[in-house]
């Protein structure tokens, strides 16, 4: 015999109305709605409570994102008013060297050869003076980039000396070019190097008028920092005792398009961009002993690799 209160309930359940339970089910969903609304301007509080350093940080970061993409713009694109806007050579030492970009890669010049850098030494050793034989700088610096997923972009370093190197040179005229090619060391030499570009004598001490006295910054500038390279280079391989440098510029283009497909194509022979001896010159903050503990384990590598 069942309980009379629990029959009593069962039969009023029993007994409800579609409409009732109709009634019922939209009650809930009100609640749900009402309990999600008074939790969401919970959480927008709690989005908007960013401590003052993190709204700083993303600040900052909007901030510098669009600072470089427009001065990446400014730089790619052709020289024009909008280059005036930053002022001074900020934009170029800003991009340089580790943000440059050019059309190189593309038609109707793109890059077409490669680039070399080589270097010797002369290091004094007691009373005598001893020649160094040429390393190969630029080989040995690339053991940074192949194979590597995320190449070093120290690896490139003598890549752009020696390219950069060849276009000032090449904008000198013969007479200059032949001076490029002796021997700098002794006294200021840098000095005597410059005026004696800008004001040329030939090979009989005759004076030659020249067109290209313009040209002479930028080649002394390509020429300086091709000479810190290499002594840093010498040092780090020969020691503190390096009392002058010379290095040498090498490029060799590839096979031509046109020859692609021809097996018994060769490339073509290598250009050689001479130099004299120079004396050694260190840059302002320039770190040797970093640098040395760098390319002196490089060269170590590339030793073992090619004995």
């Amino acid at each position: 015999m069942g309980h009379p209160a629990k029959d009593s309930a069962k039969e009023t359940h029993r007994g409800a109305s579609p409409d009732s339970r109709a009634n019922q089910a939209p009650a809930a969903e009100d609640e749900s709605a009402a309990a999600e609304e008074t939790a969401r301007p919970a959480e927008r509080s709690q989005l908007k409570k960013r401590s003052w350093w993190v709204r700083g940080i993303m600040v900052a970061a909007a901030a510098f994102t669009a600072w470089h993409v427009f001065a990446s713009f400014v730089w790619i694109a052709p020289a024009g008013p909008a280059r005036n806007v930053i002022p001074g050579d900020a934009l170029s030492n800003y991009m340089l060297p580790v943000f440059g970009q050019s059309w190189s890669v593309f038609a109707p010049e793109p890059i077409n050869g490669d680039n070399r850098m080589f270097v010797r030494a002369v290091v004094k050793a007691g009373d005598e003076e001893i020649t160094k034989d040429w390393i190969p700088v630029t080989d040995i610096e690339t053991q940074m980039m192949t194979h590597k997923l995320f190449p070093a972009r120290a690896a490139g370093q003598s890549i752009s000396l020696a390219s950069d190197y060849r276009s000032a040179y090449q904008k000198l005229d013969k007479e200059q070019q032949r001076i490029a090619g002796l021997n700098y060391y002794n006294d200021d030499w840098s000095n005597r190097l410059s005026s004696t570009l800008k004001d040329p004598v030939d090979k009989n001490g005759k004076k030659v008028t020249t067109e290209k006295a313009g040209m002479v910054p930028g080649y002394i500038e390509a020429d300086f920092r091709a000479v810190r390279y290499s002594t840093q280079v010498a040092r780090a391989v020969w020691g503190k005792d390096v009392v002058r440098v010379q290095y040498r510029m090498e490029r060799q283009n590839v096979i031509p398009f046109a020859q692609r497909n021809d097996a018994d194509a060769k490339r073509p022979g290598v250009q050689y961009t001479p130099t004299g001896w120079r004396g050694i010159q260190v840059a302002a903050h320039q770190n040797d002993e970093d640098f040395a503990k760098t390319f002196r384990r490089l060269y170590h590598q590339y030793e073992e690799n090619n004995s």
